[in-house]
């Protein structure tokens, strides 16, 4: 801890300036990180100016590097999750922006020489810098230093993209249908193939492959999209109905968004409209599945107890309900009256509290079993839902 204080100390002049993060937190982030991946980590501001910290470059001041930070926390808040990004001066930085709401104060950066991060001359990779970066954005989530939720949306819009290119690209191979409803009535069995067996991810693949059809046949023409947008939610509602949906749920108040469309001028736009429709659509047809919430739900809690040493997301729960997230998010709270994160974490301080009593294991091992990779933050919270830290809890059980 004194290597990082001492390295605080011989940082810039701007150490004063509000970046997000104070000193004091900075250090200790630093050391956890430090410990993990043997990478040292530094702040910066809005600029790429360094801040806190040491940064590795031989010198941190260089426009260059300074450009390279910023091109790092420039890049995780584009795409949701840090990506590495090699300096001229033969180091590579990734990055997590600090934020205030909406607005970026700075960032954490992680620096460390390419022979530390890239494959050497067997192929291996020295560190698992997936990893690394993944545990750099959770570490400022964790502690509030970022906007999570926004990370979250960049990180499901660039998913999205994914899927939309690689549906243009068998599109582009399949044989060229004469319309958008023949290309539906060709797919139509599938997709209500897929609904009945609850297969809700081949059914929303079925759905984007028709989405990029609908735009790579309209191009520029955003009337004609339109033309076809609307096609396809009536006919999705009809399938819907189907599958089981009710019609009112459907076409009713829900459906109010339609009126959007007239002001939507863009084929961003209008993907955006329709895919909040289809998961709508999709979300109806779940609801009428023949499962109340409270099926749906017990799916989730089990996956939740059984994956409680995973690194496991809202989406990977809201997945094995055959729920979407945002609306096994809404289920999840009206129904059991707390957030999944929530009760996440109490499921997972429960069965640490089990293992504290009837095990010798050390509390790193504990928090690691249980899903915890910060050990502060396990005992964090810990301490909010037992009132008191894991270490006392033992010893309080123990001498009872």
């Amino acid at each position: 801890m004194l290597t990082w204080r001492k390295r605080s100390r011989e940082a810039s002049g701007l150490a004063n300036m509000d970046i997000g993060i104070d000193a004091g937190t900075f250090l200790r982030l630093a050391a956890l990180y430090h410990q993990r991946w043997s990478v040292s980590l530094h702040a910066a501001d809005a600029e790429g100016r360094l801040v806190h910290g040491q940064c590795p470059c031989a010198n941190p001041a260089a426009p260059e590097c300074q450009a390279k930070r910023l091109v790092a926390i420039s890049a995780c808040l584009r795409w949701g999750e840090p990506t590495i990004e090699p300096c001229a001066c033969g180091q590579i930085f990734w990055a997590v922006p600090l934020m205030r709401n909406q607005q970026v104060l700075g960032g954490l950066v992680a620096g460390a020489p390419e022979s530390q991060v890239l494959p050497g001359p067997s192929g291996a990779l020295p560190i698992d810098v997936r990893a690394a970066c993944a545990d750099l954005r959770l570490l400022a989530e964790r502690e509030n230093l970022t906007n999570a939720a926004l990370l979250e949306a960049r990180r499901e819009e660039y998913l999205r993209e994914q899927l939309k290119a690689d549906a243009l690209h068998q599109f582009k191979d399949a044989p060229l249908y004469d319309s958008i409803r023949e290309t539906f009535l060709r797919q139509e069995p599938s997709l209500l193939g897929a609904i009945r067996r609850s297969d809700y991810g081949t059914a929303r693949s079925i759905i984007n492959s028709m989405l990029v059809a609908m735009l790579h046949r309209a191009g520029e023409n955003v009337t004609l999209a339109k033309t076809f947008f609307l096609e396809l939610v009536v006919m999705m509602c009809r399938t819907a109905v189907e599958a089981g949906g009710n019609p009112e749920q459907l076409l009713g108040a829900d459906f109010q968004s339609l009126s959007k469309l007239s002001t939507i001028q863009t084929s961003e736009e209008l993907a955006r409209w329709l895919h909040t429709v289809l998961e709508h659509v999709m979300d109806t047809i779940s609801s009428a599945a023949g499962q109340p919430a409270i099926v749906r739900l017990t799916a989730a809690l089990e996956y939740m107890t059984d994956h409680l040493g995973s690194d496991i997301s809202r989406d990977d729960i809201a997945r094995a309900a055959h729920l979407s997230p945002s609306h096994f998010s809404r289920l999840f709270k009206h129904e059991l009256g707390i957030s999944c994160g929530v009760c996440l974490n109490q499921m997972r301080v429960e069965r640490a509290a089990e293992m504290l009593v009837r095990s010798d294991m050390s509390l790193a091992r504990v928090a690691m079993a249980c899903g915890f990779s910060d050990q502060s933050y396990f005992t964090k919270v810990f301490r909010a839902h037992f009132g008191r830290t894991p270490k006392v809890y033992r010893r309080q059980q123990l001498d009872t």
